[in-house]
Formats: structure tokens, C-alpha cells, sequence
């Protein structure tokens, strides 16, 4: 087991900061779009009411987006490494995430999506294409059953640190929590630039 966990100790820290960076947006893209695209806190509105449609529309959006480059991501690592496809898919769903901070309007806000789509494809892709190569076929079982924590831990994480940020040092600015993790996604994009497929071999 210890073994196991040593193999996997790099994509482990990749996958945390991955996660972390998700949660956010799961977590707060109904209250961030809410309030500072359509400009209200009210749960009540209208426009709180088109908010939350608009949620809906943006993580539509990115989804089928995702599903569609799944079709893409296999061919593009016949040419490239795994490692550096994913890596680049990291830090473009990064900056999808780092632009909701700032765009201020529900049309713009859809380029950030596209992004997160590019991101969310490489995440629920590339991640366990690898564990299916490295993991020797008697094992394989366990390998992923080991995996599945590195999306586990963040989320316990994500479900005390976030809302503990939020509160007490962002001042309940939840833009700062998804900004937050834009950054957490860019710092998992460029430790899996230098993730080398000897080391999970």
C-alpha cells in the first residue's frame, strides 16, 4: 500500500489542488453570479431567480463542452504526453476560474466557462487514463480505490477551508473564494508540468 501511495504521491498533489479549485466553484458560483453579475443578494428577486438560471446555463455549458472535448483529448495525446496535455488543460480551466473575479457581465462570463470546460475535460479524463497505465492489471482495482482519495481529501478540505477563508480573512467577498481557486487550479497545472512519468511508473 505504502508503495502504492509513493506512485501516486505526485498526481495526489495535483488532483488536491485540482479539487480544491472545483469545489470552489461548486461551492460559490450561485452566490458570486448572483451578486456580483446579476447584483443582488436577494433571494427573493427576480433577478437572484436569473442568477441562479444563468448558473445553470454557464455549468451547461461547460459540461457539454467537456463531453465533447473527450473526444478530442485522446488524439491530442497520441501526439503530446498525457502529462503536459493535462497540465496545459489545468492552467487554461485556471483562468477560466481567475476571470470570474473580474468579468462583470452574464454574456462575458461565458468565456470563463469555455475554459473551465477545456479544464473539466483533462480532469474527468487524463487523471485516470493514467492510473489505467501504470497500475498493473492484479492491482488495478486497488490503485483506483487508492486514487478516489485524492478527490475525497480536498473536498473534506474544500467544506471546512473555503467557508473558513470566506468568513473570516475575505470578509464573506466569495469572489475571493473562487479566486481563490483559480490559483489552487493554476498551481495544480504547473506542478503537473514537472510531474515525470518515471516517477508514477
Amino acid at each position: 500500500m505504502l508503495r502504492i501511495i509513493k506512485q501516486l504521491l505526485p498526481l495526489f498533489i495535483v488532483q488536491f489542488f485540482t479539487w480544491l479549485a472545483l469545489f470552489s466553484l461548486w461551492i460559490y458560483a450561485t452566490p458570486v453570479i448572483t451578486k456580483y453579475i446579476f447584483n443582488t443578494t436577494d433571494a427573493e428577486s427576480t433577478a437572484f431567480e436569473n442568477g441562479t438560471t444563468w448558473v445553470g446555463i454557464c455549468f451547461a455549458l461547460y459540461s457539454t463542452l467537456a463531453a465533447l472535448l473527450a473526444f478530442v483529448i485522446p488524439r491530442l495525446t497520441k501526439s503530446f504526453s498525457k502529462y503536459k496535455v493535462h497540465a496545459m488543460a489545468l492552467l487554461i480551466g485556471s483562468i477560466g476560474l481567475l476571470l470570474i473575479y473580474y468579468i462583470k457581465n452574464q454574456y462575458v462570463l461565458l468565456i470563463s466557462f469555455v475554459f473551465i470546460g477545456i479544464g473539466w475535460s483533462s480532469i474527468s479524463n487524463i487523471p485516470y487514463s493514467i492510473i489505467g497505465e501504470i497500475a498493473p492489471e492484479d492491482k488495478m482495482t486497488t490503485y483506483f480505490a487508492v486514487f478516489n482519495f485524492s478527490i475525497v481529501i480536498p473536498q473534506i478540505t474544500a467544506a471546512f477551508l473555503l467557508g473558513f477563508l470566506t468568513r473570516h480573512y475575505f470578509a464573506g467577498e466569495t469572489n475571493l473564494t473562487i479566486l481563490t481557486g483559480g490559483i489552487a487550479m493554476f498551481v495544480a497545472g504547473c506542478i503537473m508540468f514537472f510531474v515525470k512519468e518515471k516517477e508514477v511508473e
